[in-house]
């Protein structure tokens, strides 16, 4: 049953962003865990894509049999690239902006990101993953 949710969902993404003339593609590959929207994706190749054609703020992350839908907080056109950047917290890896051709999507701190930071004083480290 996930397999089949997860092709579908797979379609679903790839005929959305498909219709979109100007669609958003990186490939990354993450060597950790991470958390994105409050739910933790698995080390993998991801594509990562724009999930939206009315909203540039619209992500959509598809690797290995699993996959996401979220929303940046917000969107700054005049920043362009090709990278992941995420947060450090202990032993967790938090999504803080996908940087694209088009732009930089930002994520804003989570309760359990901000939680972890403030029990783990000191100990956040920023890392990019880049193509």
């Amino acid at each position: 049953m996930r397999k089949i949710f997860a092709l579908l969902f797979t379609l679903g993404v790839t005929f959305c962003t498909a219709a979109t003339a100007h669609a958003q593609v990186l490939k990354v590959n993450v060597t950790f865990d991470f958390v994105v929207d409050g739910k933790i994706l698995p080390a993998a190749t991801y594509t990562v894509l724009r999930s939206l054609s009315s909203d540039m703020r619209g992500l959509a992350f598809l690797g290995n049999g699993s996959g996401l839908q979220t929303m940046a907080t917000e969107f700054d056109s005049t920043v362009t690239g090709n990278k992941l950047v995420f947060d450090r917290v202990g032993d967790q890896y938090f999504l803080k902006e996908v940087v694209t051709s088009h732009g930089k999507l930002h994520f804003a701190v989570s309760r359990r990101e901000a939680e972890l930071a403030r029990n783990i004083e000191g100990q956040s480290l920023r890392i990019i993953n880049a193509n």
